[in-house]
């Protein structure tokens, strides 16, 4: 299956990736993408999304990397807005 990913993050493993598509088996989940992005970091030890970032699944947040994704998906990743 094939879901699409668009990043507005500044993330090392990203920083070159602003838009794309990536293959994944069926059944995979947001912690299957995570890993297969080099960004197991974002992955917390209770299974949720690091605080660090948003993500959005079809325009929906994403809590959780136990959510299972399928074909066609739209994926968004996005830096917690911070400032002073």
């Amino acid at each position: 299956m094939k879901v699409k990913i668009e990043n507005s993050t500044n993330l090392e493993e990203l920083k070159l990736e602003r838009d794309w598509e990536v293959e994944l088996s069926d059944g995979s989940t947001m912690e299957d993408l995570l890993v297969e992005l080099g960004l197991k970091r974002l992955i917390e030890e209770d299974g949720s999304v690091s605080s660090l970032v948003m993500m959005f699944k079809n325009k929906k947040a994403v809590q959780k990397t136990d959510e299972n994704l399928e074909d066609g998906d739209k994926l968004k990743i996005m830096p917690l807005a911070s400032g002073g």
